[in-house]
């Protein structure tokens, strides 16, 4: 066993093993708040549920409206939410094909894209403190903590990718582009 086998290895499949987490996470993000958004959009659910309720004095910000404009707030919500949920389904996507064929541009592209996704996600986490949503707060935050830690291993593997000490099978052909 070479020392570029018992260290590239492992990384190698870890990040495959983390695309196919974020994976699943995104999928499962965007198609519980597409859900969501159907339960909203067919049976003007909005009206039943008050996490939406909580904005104080909205008559005499926008009149008579009112309706009107939590039904626009609540569909914002949840189409930023899967708006994300695709966003960082694709580009796990892209992620795992580069951890895979150890192509350095897919790495790289996740590797950036992860920090647009921290940017968007400090909208989310604004919008969840201001109605006390608690849960998907804490949900937000944990992912985003999470997805921190994993750009380390992302750093080196990006790093192993470029440099060429990256373990691949005998006559794989790796793209480090």
């Amino acid at each position: 066993m070479t020392r570029k086998f018992l260290f590239c290895f492992p990384l190698r499949v870890g990040n495959i093993i983390f695309g196919y987490i974020v994976i699943l996470i995104a999928i499962a993000t965007a198609a519980f708040h597409l859900y969501q958004l159907g339960l909203n959009v067919t049976n003007n659910y909005y009206e039943k549920d008050g996490k939406f309720r909580n904005f104080e004095n909205l008559e005499s910000i926008f009149g008579s409206t009112r309706d009107s404009l939590e039904s626009i707030i609540v569909l914002t919500y949840y189409l930023s939410y899967i708006a994300i949920g695709l966003m960082l389904f694709l580009f796990a996507i892209m992620f795992t094909c580069g951890a895979y064929r150890a192509n350095y541009c897919l790495v790289t592209t996740f590797f950036v894209y992860s920090f647009f996704h921290l940017f968007f996600t400090i909208i989310l986490i604004v919008w969840e403190a201001l109605t006390a949503g608690w849960i998907q707060l804490g949900l937000i935050a944990l992912s985003d903590l999470l997805l921190i830690v994993c750009l380390f291993s992302v750093k080196y593997l990006m790093e192993a990718i470029r440099t060429g000490n990256i373990y691949s099978h005998p006559g794989e052909v790796y793209y480090k582009y």
